[in-house]
């Protein structure tokens, strides 16, 4: 199975760092306990061993250094292949300690695992095996035919054990982001339905209100102005009253249809507020005004769809950590702006849901605009005009 790495999750890289200090220490305070003091009694094997195992800490730093800036796969293969090195020639500098002949092989461990995070299971499997096939030949350098092929067996199965846990870890954040990625657009899509119905519900109350109350407060007034003329004099005040009291009612009535009918449309702030709060460690800054509305509910729909598109592809294709999305009326159109700080395109071809966007907003007039940006990452721009074309 392909495990689409992208960039390495923050949590991953942090035990994959942490597993690594606590066997290196292990391995040094082993190293230190074995070789004779003082070091003048070292000789030139002790001193190569010991500068092999500096050197794979400082290969391993900046591996962990290009792990975190999502660096080109060349750079990173010429480290860990360093690391592996390191790691041989110290075994074979230690070959006359017995006890460091079975510490020193432990770090291919680290170096699986890290392997294990960049790479599909197969070839991480193959990897591991070259390094112990390459560690059973370095016992062949001080030794007879056929070597030590129990440890290089043992060491195998470390390694392997080290691919798997890893591969595992890394497929159990990747679906959780999945799954936060997947929580976050259907909240936001439930918070866009729910506006949609309260914008229809507001417009059904403004209808009613100007169908039948106004209709009827207009009925009442009529038949009070009757009243005015025919009724008996002692009941003039009342009546008087009672009509300006229908004339406020009446007044009071067409100010609230008006209200309501001038609030018509849709706020896309709280939709995609709640597609930015429900990923973690806030990855998306969300720019939008809180009183823009968009009066056509089928543009209203594209520019959500095309938010939550942009930010899916960002953190799944692009591996990126931050995401801008702002949302701008444009004289009488809609701009959509979805900028992250990911890999950016890198040639890769456009994907259904990708080609979808892009025919829906030319359907609905508007423009479509996908490209790296000037900094790195992405940005996905999209125009929409006031209301879609009628069919």
């Amino acid at each position: 199975m392909k495990i689409d790495t992208g960039r390495i999750p923050a949590t991953l890289r942090k035990q994959l760092n942490v597993q690594s200090l606590l066997l290196l220490t292990a391995v040094c305070g082993i190293v230190a306990l074995e070789l004779p003091l003082p070091m003048s009694a070292w000789g030139m094997r002790e001193g190569a061993g010991i500068g092999a195992l500096v050197g794979f800490a400082v290969a391993y730093l900046v591996t962990a250094d290009l792990l975190e800036r999502d660096t080109l796969g060349a750079a990173r293969g010429f480290w860990l292949s360093l690391q592996v090195a390191c790691v041989l020639y110290a075994f074979e500098r230690f070959q006359n300690y017995p006890v460091l002949e079975l510490t020193v092989p432990a770090l291919l461990a680290v170096i699986a695992s890290q392997i294990a995070a960049l790479v599909i299971e197969p070839v991480a499997i193959f990897v591991i095996v070259c390094t112990s096939a390459a560690l059973w030949a370095v016992t062949l350098v001080h030794g007879a035919w056929p070597g030590e092929v129990i440890p290089a067996v043992l060491f195998l199965a470390l390694q392997g054990c080290a691919v798997i846990l890893t591969a595992a870890t890394l497929r159990a954040e990747q679906a959780r982001d999945e799954l936060a990625r997947t929580n976050a657009e259907l909240v936001s899509m439930q918070s866009f339905v729910s506006e949609t119905v309260r914008d229809r519900e507001r417009l059904r109350i403004a209808r009613d209100l100007h169908d039948v109350t106004g209709h009827k407060l207009t009925a009442l007034k009529i038949n009070l102005m009757i009243l005015q003329q025919r009724g008996p004099e002692a009941l003039r005040e009342h009546i008087d009253r009672s009509t300006q009291i229908a004339d406020q009612l009446l007044t009071d009535t067409r100010d609230i249809v008006r209200q309501l009918s001038d609030a018509e449309g849709l706020s896309l702030a709280d939709a995609l507020g709640k597609l930015a709060s429900l990923l973690p460690d806030r990855m998306i800054a969300v720019d939008i005004e809180d009183d823009l509305r968009v009066q056509d509910g089928e543009v209203a729909r594209l520019l959500l769809r095309a938010a939550q598109e942009g930010v899916s592809n960002a953190l799944r294709h692009g591996g990126a950590a931050r995401i801008t999305l702002s949302l701008r009326r444009i004289g009488d159109r809609f701009m959509l702006r979805v900028v992250d700080n990911g890999r950016g395109l890198r040639g890769d071809p456009a994907g259904f849901g990708r080609s979808q966007l892009a025919e829906r907003v030319h359907t609905l007039g508007g423009e479509y605009r996908l490209q790296n940006g000037a900094a790195g990452g992405a940005e996905l721009e999209i125009t929409l005009p006031e209301r879609a074309p009628a069919a």
